[in-house]
């Protein structure tokens, strides 16, 4: 046998897979994945639980100043005027005033203004939203 023959020879055994190191190989990676899989699952956990506490709104002792601001001109005829409502910083811990906004009317539906609600914890802000008029849909369908 030549060099060349010899050395192909020790190349193909290095290579020849060993079910010991393989097994720890995969024991080591199964371990590992798992570990990961539960972090990651934490982690999304702990994120969604962030985001909801950001969206829950702050209790104050006293309602904050409004600050007058220019209302800009009016779009069309049919816009309404929506007052801006408060919003809750988790950061600051305080609620900041979001402008008002001219919208148009929505069919069946009425905008009811936010306002400030006392509860034992304090003050806090309920937000405007369209409600429906409570209007049936009539169908028109008179086929018997």
């Amino acid at each position: 046998m030549g060099t060349n023959e010899n050395l192909q020879k020790v190349v193909r055994n290095g290579f020849k897979p060993d079910s010991a190191v393989n097994a720890t190989e995969t024991s080591f990676s199964n371990k590992f994945g798992n570990q990961l899989k539960k972090i990651v699952f934490v982690t999304s956990l702990a994120g969604a639980a962030l985001l909801f506490n950001a969206c829950t709104a702050g209790y104050v002792a006293t309602e904050p100043s409004y600050m007058q601001y220019d209302r800009p001109a009016r779009p069309n005829e049919y816009a309404i005027w929506i007052e801006g409502d408060w919003n809750w910083s988790s950061r600051s811990q305080q609620y900041y005033q979001k402008n008002g906004y001219w919208d148009n009317p929505r069919h069946g539906q009425t905008y009811m203004s936010g306002y400030w609600q006392s509860t034992p914890k304090g003050k806090t802000w309920t937000k405007g939203h369209w409600h429906s008029d409570g209007h049936q849909k009539v169908n028109h369908n008179h086929n018997f």
